[in-house]
């Protein structure tokens, strides 16, 4: 947990005065939460995440340790499943339904790299270089905090929804216009690592799931299928091809690989590299995914006697288990032929009485919540034009 020179910075920073009763009220209820994490209880919970994602051996500025705070006020999930947010709005069963809205929404941060356009009043209008939604912006500490950020700098900021309009949470900094290539490389990366802030633009989901479509049926017709088997050593080489092929039909660039191209496109762990063959499943809406040791399941849903044998029993058995594994490649083995796989539960759970058609649903949310909860979402990530045009330019 910060010190508490650092915590009176925060609330000083983030938790002024603003003008109207929304603003006023919103810039309360922030204080009094930050008031609320700073309870010893959090300590650990606070030091945990901090290992987690700050290099010990390096110093940790007062500036990073107030964004990494912000986060675990926010967004980080606590052992029992809850953030400190929710916890602190169960604590005070006295808020208002609209005010309980507004807190919970806090837990969905919009993070920059932004553009400013201008200033609107006491506002500052600025586009966000991921998602390029445009944002109009306040801060609890009032309008002189956005002297320093003329219009075409860049703002490295936190927000959270206060009614219609944003609030910056945490401390931000602000790049010169002559800067932008720094925030650029920032985009991007948030772009490739963290597709969700994309899809905040329906215009950007929706091509996100164009484009998955259009990869797909690439895949299909490189390989001949959208589920192809390889050894696990050929993966990488298999998946290198094709991504030369793909920028064949895409850029014209040269069917083939040549020697002293970059680093492998496809970076898989080690449980799939090394294993006897792998599924790659290409489909319509989990994207594309790789299965360790296939055959060997594979052949277990086609005579369920081999689950007699221990590895075949094992690999079987962690597909259902393993967390990892999603619940696709038990559905498309169960659909050729659902007695089979009745027959395949039933030895493996010892329950001799399952069918796949009338239980298979339920096992599958018993076994993979995370997965069935999840909302499907592509697995491209559309840029903006002119992060293509910097990422081609480096």
């Amino acid at each position: 947990m910060p010190d508490p020179a650092v915590a009176s910075w925060y609330e000083r920073a983030v938790l002024s005065g603003v003008d109207d009763d929304l603003w006023s009220r919103a810039g309360e209820l922030k204080q009094q939460l930050v008031a609320f994490s700073q309870q010893r209880r959090y300590d650990r919970a606070f030091d945990d995440v901090l290992a987690d994602q700050h290099d010990g051996h390096v110093p940790i500025d007062e500036h990073a340790l107030m964004i990494l705070w912000d986060y675990f006020v926010l967004e980080h999930r606590l052992r029992n499943g809850r953030t400190v947010v929710e916890q602190f709005i169960a604590a005070h069963p006295e808020l208002s339904e609209p005010e309980r809205q507004m807190l919970l929404g806090w837990r969905d941060v919009v993070q920059g790299p932004f553009e400013v356009q201008g200033r609107d009043g006491a506002a500052l209008v600025v586009v966000n270089l991921v998602d390029e939604l445009t944002y109009r912006v306040r801060s609890n500490m009032g309008p002189s905090v956005f002297r320093r950020s003329p219009r075409r700098s860049f703002l490295l900021a936190r927000l959270v929804a206060v009614g219609e309009e944003w609030m910056i949470s945490g401390p931000m900094s602000v790049w010169r216009a002559q800067e932008r290539d720094v925030a650029y490389e920032m985009a991007l990366e948030m772009s490739l690592r963290a597709p969700e802030a994309v899809y905040r633009n329906p215009e950007k989901l929706a091509q996100a799931w164009e484009l998955q479509r259009q990869d797909r049926d690439r895949f299909v017709r490189f390989f001949g299928s959208d589920l192809v088997v390889v050894a696990g050593d050929q993966v990488v080489d298999r998946m290198a091809d094709f991504h030369a092929f793909c920028r064949t039909e895409v850029s014209g660039a040269p069917p083939f690989r040549v020697a002293g191209d970059e680093a492998p496109v496809c970076e898989l762990p080690p449980d799939v590299v090394d294993a006897e063959t792998v599924a790659m499943i290409y489909d319509e809406v989990d994207g594309l995914s790789f299965y360790a040791e296939f055959a060997l399941v594979e052949a277990a849903f086609v005579d369920p006697d081999l689950l007699r044998r221990r590895r075949y029993r094992k690999h079987t058995l962690a597909y259902l288990q393993d967390d990892s594994v999603g619940p696709l490649v038990l559905r498309r083995l169960a659909a050729r032929d659902p007695e089979r796989a009745s027959v395949v539960f039933r030895r493996l759970l010892k329950k001799p009485r399952f069918d796949w058609t009338r239980d298979g649903e339920e096992l599958l949310r018993a076994y993979k919540p995370e997965h069935l909860r999840r909302v499907p979402r592509p697995r491209v990530s559309p840029v903006s034009e002119r992060l293509a045009a910097y990422a081609r330019r480096r």
